[in-house]
């Protein structure tokens, strides 16, 4: 298997749903997972009792050492919090087993209570996105656009479309982002939305021109990628591994067509709701004193079909 289908198969896993961030790293003869939660290794180890009830772990200074079957050593770092995965058929058992014991430490029977400090990455995304908001900002933003619709600034629009998103992902929603301009440092921030809400069932499709004013999409998309591989942490760590990019990456739907309208939206069970707006989701709007056409609306799932997304070739035409 190559290295990208390894790391699709890695992306994967790390999709599950988790209480605890985590991340992983392929080194080829190992696989080592980390995590900033203080209690991790308490955790992983209540985890592989419930999973292998009769498990034996020998411990010595800081290294407690497992072989949950032949051919498989697990090595868990009190101090470093790091878990590695090595032995000759430590990949077989990797991609058959781990998802299961993510699983199982997302039950509540087992999970810890949280000491505030959640993993760093999932800190760092959220300081990044200057997302530190409470549950009723959405809807303090919301109130301020007048009945009807009217014209925002700039920031208020960068502010909202953030937000939105953020709350849309977090319940999971069916998610769209229409818009026939985008730039990096937008869709940089969509995949970092994506990243922060893992777990919760989103879908997510962006709408968007093959080439936007002679610049074709695939060149905005790898500016993305360069951009999600050089942003650093405050520790000097990337903000954005090779495993949790590649997810994003399996996660989005991209979907080109002509257009010239913008519009954020989504649907779950059978209520929807849709932002639309004359600005870009791009520098030209976000980043310059000035000011569009904002309107807020909710509607039955149908309606957003019918009459947001079937236009645009989005989605079929049974609801």
């Amino acid at each position: 298997m190559s290295k990208k289908d390894r790391r699709r198969v890695l992306a994967q896993i790390w999709g599950t749903p988790t209480s605890h961030d985590i991340d992983m790293v392929d080194e080829g003869d190992q696989i080592v997972v980390f995590s900033n939660f203080r209690g991790i290794i308490n955790w992983w180890m209540e985890i592989f009792k419930t999973y292998y009830p009769n498990i034996k772990c020998r411990e010595k200074g800081d290294i407690i050492k497992i072989k949950p079957t032949m051919g498989v050593t697990i090595k868990l770092n009190k101090t470093t919090k790091l878990m590695r995965v090595s032995g000759k058929n430590h990949w077989p058992w990797f991609v058959d087993t781990f998802e299961k014991l993510l699983d199982i430490g997302n039950g509540d029977a087992i999970e810890l209570p949280s000491d505030g400090a959640s993993g760093v990455s999932e800190n760092s995304v959220t300081r990044y996105l200057q997302l530190n908001k409470d549950d009723e900002e959405v809807q303090d933003l919301l109130d301020r656009i007048p009945e009807g619709g009217g014209i925002m600034h700039h920031e208020f629009i960068m502010r909202l479309w953030k937000s939105l998103l953020d709350d849309w992902f977090g319940v999971g929603g069916a998610v769209y982002i229409v818009t026939p301009r985008i730039d990096s440092e937008r869709l940089f921030q969509v995949m970092l939305l994506m990243i922060r809400n893992k777990g919760t069932g989103f879908t997510v499709t962006l709408l968007t021109p093959a080439k936007q004013d002679g610049e074709r999409f695939e060149k905005i998309m790898e500016k993305t990628k360069r951009r999600m591989k050089e942003v650093k942490t405050a520790q000097d760590s990337r903000l954005v591994s090779d495993i949790k990019l590649q997810w994003v990456l399996n996660t989005l739907q991209i979907q080109h067509e002509e257009f010239s309208t913008n519009f954020i939206a989504a649907h779950k069970d059978e209520e929807g709701e849709v932002l639309t707006t004359t600005a870009h989701f791009h520098k030209s709007h976000f980043h310059h004193q000035l000011k569009d056409n904002v309107c807020y609306n909710r509607l039955s799932a149908h309606d957003l079909r019918k009459n947001y997304l079937l236009p645009l070739n989005i989605g079929n035409n049974v609801f």
